[in-house]
């Protein structure tokens, strides 16, 4: 009877999926904060919000065990889910291949030098760059025609589903390369 067990557990799993999809399929209700900063360490690049709930995506550099960056994927990333006592997951395979994962290129004339975007918006260009400390990195990115160095992503979304939501704006913040202020810009995607 293995083969009906085998039968059995593969029904299970589609009913599993399709219960899944129905409830992304529901419409958004837009979250109005206050959105929590996520506590800061030494390997975080940047953070990601979306104003449709509190949990927070993490980019951080990823070093190789010898302390090099990672080549073939320079980047993780990760979910702080606040709406359930900060409990850390990763990303599934749908979030990271079409709405927060990205695509890195390294940029073979620096050989420390990766130019990154998030695949669900490729439109703005980052850049892991070495900080030239300790082998740390940072992610530059040009906010308001400024170079800067980039601190949180939030994307502000008004309606839809889950899986096709309705985004009106995407926020930058960072901080100004050669002064240290705080630049702000939104973009209408």
């Amino acid at each position: 009877m293995p083969g009906k067990k085998c039968f059995i557990f593969s029904l299970l799993n589609c009913l599993a999926l399709l219960i899944s999809l129905r409830n992304n399929a529901q419409s958004i209700v837009p979250y109005n904060g206050p959105f929590p900063v996520p506590p800061i360490n030494k390997n975080r690049l940047f953070y990601l919000q979306r104003t449709i709930n509190r949990n927070t995506l993490i980019y951080e550099i990823n070093y190789n065990a010898d302390g090099a960056v990672n080549r073939k994927n320079p980047v993780i990333i990760y979910w702080i889910d606040y709406d359930n006592g900060e409990k850390i997951s990763q990303l599934t395979y749908i979030q990271n291949k079409f709405a927060y994962g990205i695509v890195s290129d390294e940029i073979k004339e620096a050989k420390t030098l990766f130019k990154i975007n998030l695949v669900s918006y490729k439109k703005i260009d980052m850049y892991l760059k070495p900080t030239g400390k300790n082998g740390s990195y940072e992610m530059h990115v040009i906010i308001n025609g400024k170079p800067c160095i980039l601190d949180n992503i939030l994307i502000h979304i008004t309606g839809g589903t889950y899986l096709k939501p309705v985004v009106s704006s995407i926020e930058l913040t960072g901080k100004e390369l050669f002064t240290g202020k705080e630049v702000v810009e939104k973009i209408k995607p």
